[in-house]
């Protein structure tokens, strides 16, 4: 047993360092792509065919690392649960993106010399792989797990709400036949229809039920659904709509409890991990503040070379956009997580805005930038994810009678009211700053007109999404929390 066990830590562990192997390898094709110069196609066809082979062994690693992930996930079934769980949700995942699909096409990309097109391609599948490290990697694999139902739930309860819509349509062009004479052709058609909604009820049956007892409620609407829907197609298909629009009036208010039980499951389970995804996302603000910290120092450091035009200075520079890129991933994953739990209105906006501008500090270094705007700039962005790092922290703080933070109308927390309204305040300021730096350039003339244009509009999205936000924060406030009152 002692020996199996070793076998199964090493398996994992050669799964793990697969991934992390298939990363660095995906990185060194990205980067030799990258260099070449897909103007002089005829003079980089060796370099090219090699890139090629490499991105083709890279999608053979892959392969391999999708079939030991399965087999392992198997033998470590009941010996370790909770690894298996995790190495079937990284093979789903894996699939799902279509990472070894696309490993395939930036291959093809490259043999047809559209170097630019793979190397979008090679970031994306980067992007992908890091992901999948991370998830092997993770300590708690039970996070990863409910998110994913979280997304399987949301997904599911938009598709019962399109079903709805579908039922009702079904319903209205039923009762336009009950008077009608020779519609036999219609209710056909309107029978087919039918029986591809009762289809689709099922099917969202089927995938809720990994639910376990959570789901039951709406499994069983869902098959009552599915069998008024079967009742419906049957009494079509004899041609008489009144009984069949019975049946579906029957359905669609079983489709309508299914979604509200949906919605209410799936705020249950957002409940559930609001702490966790909160605490990830403040991990997450800080990893992203310690790496723009060094990248500014790394910047400073190499200012005055780059003044003097040393190309291993400006090489250096530009190097450093990969660190802004991955600082960037953060970002998007911070915005997506927040999205997903829905525990913070303000936040994904705001970090939206942060987002503008390491995009814009990634494509000054890619360009080997390295002033002292380029410098102001990145501490702006420290400053920006401290203060929303802050205004997180302030949420976090509990609320009771005692201590404080509680409204005394709702009951709710008003320390995260307040940490929005921080966020909300710090948004406003930075939409401040940045017009007024706008006009001065504009004074200056150091902007050109398409630049202006594209300014203003940026600036336009963030004042209305600010109003948007704040419009929406004041209607889901209670009157006492608004009242200052605890």
């Amino acid at each position: 047993m002692h020996k199996r066990q070793k076998l199964i830590v090493l398996g994992f562990a050669f799964v793990v360092t697969s991934a992390a192997m298939l990363l660095s390898v995906q990185a060194a094709n990205k980067a030799a792509t990258v260099s070449k110069d897909s103007s002089k196609p005829v003079a980089k066809i060796a370099p090219r065919k090699q890139i090629q082979f490499e991105q083709d062994k890279a999608k053979a690693h892959m392969q391999e690392l999708e079939e030991r992930m399965f087999r392992l996930s198997n033998l470590i079934r009941e010996s370790q649960p909770e690894d298996a769980a995790r190495l079937l949700l990284g093979l789903r995942k894996a699939r799902e993106q279509l990472i070894l699909d696309r490993m395939g096409e930036a291959s093809k990309m490259l043999d047809d010399l559209k170097l630019d097109q793979a190397n979008k391609e090679q970031k994306e599948i980067l992007v992908l792989l890091e992901e999948l490290k991370k998830l092997l990697l993770t300590a708690d694999i039970g996070l990863e797990l409910k998110l994913e139902q979280l997304k399987k739930l949301i997904g599911s309860r938009e598709t019962i709400s399109k079903l709805l819509k579908k039922e009702e349509l079904q319903l209205s062009n039923t009762l336009d036949q009950q008077n009608k004479k020779e519609n036999k052709k219609k209710l056909k058609a309107l029978e087919t229809s039918e029986k591809r909604n009762q289809k689709s009820a099922e099917n969202l049956e089927q995938t809720l039920r990994e639910f376990g007892t959570g789901s039951k409620g709406i499994c069983k609407s869902l098959s009552g659904a599915g069998k008024c829907m079967g009742g419906a197609c049957k009494k079509l298909g004899e041609s008489k709509p009144k009984p069949a629009s019975d049946e579906q009036k029957k359905a669609i208010a079983q489709l309508s409890k299914a979604q509200l039980d949906t919605k209410k499951l799936e705020e249950q389970l957002r409940k559930e991990v609001e702490s966790l995804v909160r605490q990830r996302v403040m991990d997450q603000l800080q990893d992203m503040i310690t790496q723009q910290k060094q990248i500014r120092e790394v910047t400073t450091k190499l200012q005055d070379r780059v003044a003097q035009k040393q190309k291993q200075a400006q090489v250096a520079v530009r190097r450093l956009s990969v660190s802004e890129e991955k600082i960037i991933g953060l970002c998007l994953e911070s915005i997506a997580l927040c999205d997903l739990t829905q525990f913070s209105l303000v936040l994904p906006v705001a970090l939206g805005s942060v987002l503008e501008q390491m995009e814009f500090v990634n494509e000054g270094l890619l360009h080997s930038k390295a002033d002292k705007q380029m410098i102001a700039d990145q501490r702006q962005i420290e400053e920006d994810l401290q203060a929303l790092l802050d205004a997180m922290i302030d949420a976090s703080r509990p609320s009771n009678k005692k201590g404080g933070g509680q409204c005394k109308g709702c009951k709710g927390n008003r320390n995260k009211l307040l940490s929005e309204v921080k966020m909300l305040r710090w948004m406003q300021q930075s939409v401040h700053k940045r017009t007024e730096n706008l006009d001065q350039q504009i004074d200056q003339k150091k902007i050109s007109e398409t630049a202006q244009r594209e300014r203003f509009e940026l600036l336009s999205v963030r004042q209305k999404e600010i109003d948007a936000v704040t419009g929406r924060l004041h209607s889901m406030t209670c009157p006492h929390c608004l009242a200052g009152g605890e």
